[in-house]
């Protein structure tokens, strides 16, 4: 995946549910077609962590099962952080889980200019991709 792209309404739920839940990193999932987001599904972070997130288990499978209920693949997984920069840490680095999913994630170091930048993560390693919104 080259580009990621996100329905219009998608950047804006994915930015206002990161500053709702600020100061802690907000979670949740994407489902959509292909390199295409059309969903979102947010999901709490149970660790409550401005540092780190956990996905709530039942709300997770909820979320995944809904994916697939809907013919959707599940396109991206996004977090927040709070003070710091829009790329993967070590921590979400090391727990990826999910090679064929971008990740995005939403820097709030400045709540009044979010940073949203997607990533693919393989091998250890997170490679920045594009992100678009599209109609």
């Amino acid at each position: 995946m080259d580009t990621l792209s996100l329905a219009p309404h998608l950047m804006e739920a994915i930015i206002d549910h990161a500053l709702t839940c600020y100061p802690e990193e907000a979670c949740g999932l994407l489902g959509g077609a292909g390199a295409r987001a059309t969903r979102l599904y947010v999901v709490e972070n149970i660790l409550h962590s401005s540092e780190a997130y956990e996905m709530e288990p039942r709300q997770q499978i909820k979320a995944m099962l809904a994916i697939e209920d809907e013919g959707l693949e599940l396109v991206a997984i996004f977090h927040s952080h709070p003070h710091g920069p829009a790329r993967p840490s070590t921590t979400d680095i090391a727990q990826a889980c999910y090679p064929e999913s971008a990740q995005i994630v939403v820097s709030l170091a400045d709540r009044q200019q979010p940073d949203v930048r997607a990533f693919v993560i393989q091998g250890g390693k997170a490679t920045a991709i594009g992100l678009t919104t599209t109609p």
